[in-house]
């Protein structure tokens, strides 16, 4: 008896094995056409039709936003950043959609590198009319020992740029598209390069708590009272 319940169950655990593999199929062509080259670096409804688009970085110097579409190629370029807009020798390490300044439109955070690995300087461009501003890109006033990491630290519902400066912890307002810096975790804090930290709203205020290690691996938590504007 037992051999047969093992037969049978070989034999079902193979026929679902071959019917998964059937079932899976290259769909790379449909997606994409021949755009199908670079690395995907993040997700978001870009112009707001409540579909997934795709930002997709090309030789680390260029970057494309691919909008969702009913007809195939259901992913088409429609947002192109080129390398003419980095400096000459800027390498792209993140992307990180958002709506920094609060006006409802999708803007683009993009960090790398321009000077060797160990010097992180970031750029945001404004979204405006489902495309990017490319003329009105803001530098970032810091050049970030890390990469930074993007969090609603003053709970206002707008994305803010935390991270590590010259050494000590900072948080970069941009509401109104003006930038204003804070101290974050106080100067006897220093963050561990890489770093390790994450956010978590622990006591229900709708507020960020920043959780992240220092340089001798201990967790550090901060919180900010601040209440939405």
């Amino acid at each position: 008896m037992l051999l047969s319940w093992a037969c049978v169950l070989t034999l079902s655990l193979s026929f679902i094995g071959q019917h998964v593999t059937f079932a899976l199929q290259d769909v790379t062509r449909d997606l994409f056409a021949s755009e199908n080259h670079g690395t995907v670096a993040a997700f978001g409804d870009f112009n707001s039709d409540k579909q997934t688009d795709i930002f997709i970085i090309r030789k680390r110097s260029e970057l494309l936003i691919f909008l969702a579409d009913l007809k195939a190629p259901y992913f088409k370029p429609k947002v192109h950043l080129t390398k003419e807009v980095f400096p000459s020798d800027f390498s792209i390490t993140s992307v990180v959609p958002g709506d920094y300044d609060g006006d409802s439109q999708m803007d683009v955070l993009l960090t790398g590198h321009s000077k060797g690995p160990s010097q992180t300087i970031a750029f945001i461009f404004w979204g405006h009319n489902q495309t990017l501003d490319q003329s009105e890109r803001v530098e970032l006033n810091r050049t970030f020992d890390d990469q930074p990491l993007v969090m609603d630290f003053n709970g206002d519902m707008i994305p803010d740029i935390f991270g590590s400066a010259g050494g000590s912890s900072e948080v970069c307002y941009l509401r109104n598209r003006e930038q204003k810096y804070e101290k974050a975790l106080g100067s006897d804090v220093k963050m561990r390069i890489p770093h390790s930290n994450a956010f978590i709203d622990l006591n229900k205020d709708f507020t960020a708590v920043s959780i992240a290690e220092d340089a001798m691996l201990k967790p550090i938590c901060r919180g900010t009272a601040q209440s939405a504007a």
